[in-house]
């Protein structure tokens, strides 16, 4: 079930997948993770929030499929890997309004200005991400870059969302948050992460 929801293989576009039926109760608290890396975060989600359930998208097949199998030899199961690109696969398999939260860590902030229309916060993908969540769902964007967080804020904004620590501010980093695999390190040495912690609003 899993493996046939990664972007290479045939998928009904006619229907989104019965997330009620793969992960049970905990499909009523969907969250996605754009980007799972190394699944620092994932695996930790998955183990401190047993009420939830967490599909994470990552381009790289590798990382995609050990992901899966720590969480499966975890026992971890609301947690989804799934290999492919989430700009594709998203709109795919969420329905409008069906997130409670997603989840961006560090994307790639492709430096040369000829690659930053390959950006994950384009216009495009900040009004997708606006309607994937619920009305008060959160969307949590963190990165080490500080122009990209600060043409990030502009532009998720401007589509819609409403900044939980005021217009073009920066979230503080919450009690209980769980850091990523490449977050640890940034906390441990002292290096700048810039968040924004943003709502749809409505709820």
């Amino acid at each position: 079930m899993i493996a046939a929801l990664d972007d290479d293989a045939p998928l009904c576009l006619d229907q989104f997948p019965d997330w009620g039926a793969l992960l049970g109760p905990r499909a009523r608290r969907l969250e996605l993770e754009i980007g799972s890396g190394h699944g620092g975060y994932a695996l930790a989600f998955a183990r401190e929030r047993p009420e939830a359930a967490l599909v994470a998208v990552e381009q790289r097949r590798k990382f995609a499929d050990e992901l899966r199998a720590r969480a499966g030899a975890r026992g971890l199961g609301n947690l989804v890997a799934i290999c492919g690109d989430a700009r594709l696969l998203a709109p795919r398999l969420f329905r409008e309004g069906s997130l409670a939260a997603i989840h961006v860590h560090f994307p790639d902030p492709w430096w040369k200005r000829r690659h930053h229309r390959r950006r994950l916060v384009d216009d495009g993908m900040s009004l997708l991400l606006l309607r994937l969540l619920a009305p008060g769902g959160l969307l949590d964007f963190r990165t080490d870059v500080e122009t990209y967080a600060r043409g990030a804020v502009e532009r998720l904004e401007a589509v819609g969302f409403a900044n939980e620590a005021g217009p073009g501010r920066f979230a503080e980093r919450p009690a209980g948050e769980i850091p990523s695999t490449r977050e640890k390190r940034y906390l441990a040495a002292g290096h700048p992460v810039w968040r924004l912690r943003l709502r749809r609003p409505g709820g």
